[in-house]
């Protein structure tokens, strides 16, 4: 590189810099201006109080910072509601923040009054602070299509306090649902109030998982229409859980310990007991030659052995030993 070269660089490079240090003094003489202007500055003393600013949260809620300013959550503190789970939900918190408590939230509490105790209140609109947003007068059309469908006061308390969201739902989407459990399992009308109010969760609970779980019971599973049909009357929780666990349980109760469906239907609650305590038992029962199942035959261990009993009253009653043999047993496994 010669010395003409070298002399034309250094001259785009002092321009260069030059145009920079233009443009930097010339945006810091408009903010200068603006500033004198507006007669405003972060460091311009005021008399006015400032104690209400406070700073912008936009991914996530500390109410705990809102409560001294805001009769609402003050008022929900009293009714025990856990603010730190509805502030994990920045979008409900916003919700909530924005409810006047005498305009919009106390003849929705004088509602609920009605139907869940005064004590339970407080976690009912923890699990769904969403509540406190629905018109008043939705909340009376949902309650009275339950009265409409026969519902005794008592079982429409049921529902309401052991499913938070039911009042969420329409009285058009309840009545869908209601009627695909009728038609799915052939319910008659007393079947379908009576698991809406034995599993009020089940209702409103996600219909894919529902239908999933129903394949799983039916089709993998072996039972049959009429023996499905009386386990979701008996546990409907089975149609709530996962499919592999629902899957796990029943091999190892039906091809491992060989247990016949007849005698899973008499006693589902098998089916949702934990897999390892059912294994620990019953391998313990058959390293001592006692894994006998049958009704029929002597030494009998019925199922709700696995569930009911404490480990002192299985190792007594069934397997015929000291509890300390069940402990040592388990430390092998």
């Amino acid at each position: 590189m010669n010395w003409l070269q070298r002399f034309l660089i250094f001259q785009v490079k002092v321009k260069s810099n030059s145009m920079r240090y233009f443009h930097s003094s010339f945006c810091n003489l408009n903010l200068s201006v603006n500033i004198k202007e507006n007669g405003n500055s972060a460091l311009q003393v005021t008399s006015e109080d400032l104690s209400t600013v406070t700073s912008y949260l936009p991914e996530s809620y500390n109410l705990a910072a809102y409560v001294n300013k805001s009769e609402t959550l003050k008022n929900l503190l009293h009714l025990n509601v856990n603010l730190s789970k509805i502030e994990q939900k920045p979008f409900i918190a916003q919700k909530i923040l924005e409810l006047d408590f005498e305009k919009d939230i106390k003849n929705s509490l004088l509602f609920l009054k009605k139907f869940v105790d005064m004590e339970n209140i407080g976690n009912f609109i923890t699990k769904n602070p969403l509540i406190l947003c629905e018109d008043l007068n939705d909340l009376e059309v949902r309650l009275n299509y339950l009265e409409s469908k026969q519902f005794k006061y008592e079982e429409i308390c049921r529902i309401i306090t052991k499913n938070p969201f039911w009042l969420m739902f329409s009285t058009i989407r309840i009545d869908k649902r209601l009627g695909f459990f009728q038609n799915t399992f052939n319910f008659c009308g007393s079947e379908v109030k009576f698991l809406a109010v034995k599993q009020p969760q089940l209702i409103t609970y996600s219909l894919h998982h529902i239908k999933t779980n129903s394949f799983v019971i039916k089709e993998e599973m072996g039972f049959d229409d009429y023996e499905v049909k009386h386990l979701i009357l008996s546990k409907p929780r089975l149609w709530m859980m996962t499919q592999r666990a629902l899957l796990e349980r029943f091999n190892y109760v039906h091809n491992v310990m060989q247990i016949a469906h007849k005698q899973i239907l008499q006693y589902p609650n098998i089916l949702l007991c934990r897999n390892f305590i059912i294994k620990q038992r019953h391998e313990f029962l058959d390293k001592l030659g006692r894994s006998q199942y049958d009704p029929r035959k002597d030494n009998f261990v019925p199922l709700s052995a696995f569930i009911e009993e404490t480990d002192v009253n299985f190792c007594q009653k069934y397997a015929k030993c000291h509890i300390d043999d069940f402990n040592t047993f388990l430390k092998t496994m």
